[in-house]
């Protein structure tokens, strides 16, 4: 896990945007119902991981600024004897104040007799919440719940929503949560070698699959989202998500895939040959692909702006299509071209930032240029995640196969 120094000094930096006489809430959310008596693992809203590396649910982070004075308090849940007993999870308000670096932590039978607001309306003037939306029919989060009370009760209050902030003050990672991107790219880079190991015709796509995900048990890590392994007319779908066609020889397939460690993905696409050998079209159709991304991997280094490496591979790959005599004008490009190459990634896999930003050093993202020709159903997409050095980038996950060249060798190899 991160170091609670590190969320010690986003909340630092989290206090710096409250305005004086007021309070931050942030959330940790609820657990969720599967089935019967199951709930779904439950993972924290990750503005309230990042700013107190606690990942219980039934948690909330209060920030109050009053005089210049910043204080903060974290409220848990009482975890009972059933839970200890059933689930082996425990931990005390001592517990908690040690793991965390949050000298006041409180029950939450406490929260709203805690509140500055309740005990003196008089004396705050600013209510900041974190809401990642304003809501969905028929349900409302915690938080939502929570600023909707405060806005009914208290009209003249100003309400602030810190969400935008937050995915600002993310957009740049630190030294440790590089670190954790980088152990997940190795991670995914086992799990993809794994199957190219095993993989050949008359297999299920969900048994290639299966080698990535024993890769995964084996380094304790877990899917940063679900696996794409899609073959032949598979891959022209973007979200393509069944994997239990039979692969035959000749087919290619499209895998995209990520391991998560210690809540920071990593995301990676790649299109390889089941048989281990590209043919003359599906070498050169993959290659069109790979100079786009290349040209945006060249391109990538502080001060490029983050929205114009799309452009340029799409450029790169229209040209390349057009010396094809596949497309007349860049603008054919639009047949086989349905979505946009490249995303910030950290606590989620597609995370939050601005995409108009100009790259700053430190900057954590995926760039996956793609093209899909139905009528040959052949879909490539190769994706990497890198980040941003001082002059230019890092492919964090730049040793898995990814030429054709290194790709066939590596096949035969095993």
């Amino acid at each position: 896990m991160i170091s609670k120094e590190f969320h010690a000094s986003r909340r630092m930096r989290y206090a710096e945007l409250l305005q004086d006489n007021s309070m931050g809430f942030v959330f940790s959310g609820k657990e969720k119902s599967d089935k019967g008596d199951q709930v779904y693992p439950f993972t924290p809203y990750a503005n309230f991981y990042y700013l107190t590396g606690f990942t219980q649910h039934e948690a909330i982070l209060m920030i109050t600024k009053m005089g210049g004075k910043v204080s903060e308090t974290l409220f848990i849940d009482h975890p009972d004897e059933r839970s200890k007993r059933w689930l082996g999870i425990f931990y005390t308000a001592e517990s908690v104040q040690e793991e965390t670096g949050i000298e006041n932590v409180q029950y939450l039978e406490k929260f709203e007799g805690s509140i500055p607001l309740f005990k003196g309306p008089d004396r705050i003037e600013h209510v900041y919440v974190d809401l990642a939306s304003w809501g969905v029919p028929f349900y409302q989060s915690p938080a939502q719940e929570f600023a909707a009370r405060i806005q009914k009760s208290y009209p003249a209050i100003h309400m602030h929503n810190t969400f935008h902030n937050l995915a600002l003050m993310r957009q740049v990672k630190s030294a440790e949560e590089i670190a954790l991107h980088r152990r997940a790219c190795e991670i995914t880079e086992e799990g993809v070698k794994n199957m190219l190991r095993h993989i050949k015709p008359d297999m299920y796509e969900y048994e290639a699959e299966a080698y990535f995900d024993f890769s995964l048990k084996m380094n304790n890590a877990k899917h940063a989202f679900d696996t794409i392994a899609a073959s032949e007319i598979n891959a022209c779908s973007m979200h393509y998500s069944a994997n239990d066609r039979k692969m035959a020889d000749g087919d290619m397939i499209l895998f995209d895939l990520g391991a998560e460690w210690k809540y920071y993905a990593s995301d990676v696409s790649r299109t390889y040959p089941v048989n281990g050998h590209f043919t003359e079209q599906q070498k050169a159709l993959y290659n069109v692909v790979l100079k786009g991304l290349d040209a945006a991997i060249e391109a990538t280094k502080p001060g490029q702006p983050k929205n114009e490496l799309e452009l340029l591979s799409k450029k790169v790959m229209a040209e390349e299509l057009m010396k094809l005599g596949m497309i007349e004008k860049p603008e054919d490009i639009m047949k086989y071209y349905f979505h946009g190459s490249g995303h910030y990634i950290g606590l989620y896999t597609h995370d939050v930032g601005d995409d108009n930003a100009v790259l700053e050093e430190d900057m954590v993202f995926t760039l996956e240029p793609g093209l899909y020709f139905d009528d040959l159903k052949i879909g490539i997409r190769i994706e990497d995640t890198l980040v941003v050095t001082k002059d230019g980038c890092e492919v964090l996950s730049g040793n898995i196969p990814k030429t054709v060249e290194d790709i066939e060798a590596f096949m035969q190899m095993n």
